[in-house]
């Protein structure tokens, strides 16, 4: 039997597939709602390090910065090791530098 998480996953993956989608056909508001939904699926889930590695995606999609890097913190308490934590960094710090 699976669990409620594992169920959750797959239908992140294919939501963000969806999202995606709907981002390279211009329909950013559908784009946008598929991400919103997926955060809040992934909120249910605040201990599990693949559920915010979702959630630090679809944060960025929507650029939340803010609330990315919170979510960075989170994920990097579960994992300190955790390449997407950490590439999450790397990225915003390249954002910031191209800002100035």
């Amino acid at each position: 039997m699976q669990s409620k998480s594992n169920i959750d996953a797959k239908n992140i993956i294919r939501m963000m597939e969806i999202a995606e989608i709907y981002a390279l056909t211009k329909q950013t508001q559908k784009s946008e709602r598929y991400h919103q939904i997926i955060i809040l699926i992934c909120d249910r889930y605040p201990k599990n390090e693949m559920m915010l590695i979702f959630k630090l995606e679809s944060l960025n999609c929507l650029n939340r910065t803010y609330k990315s890097l919170e979510t960075t913190n989170d994920l990097l308490n579960l994992n300190p090791y955790s390449s997407a934590a950490l590439i999450n960094i790397a990225n915003h710090l390249k954002e910031e530098k191209h800002a100035f």
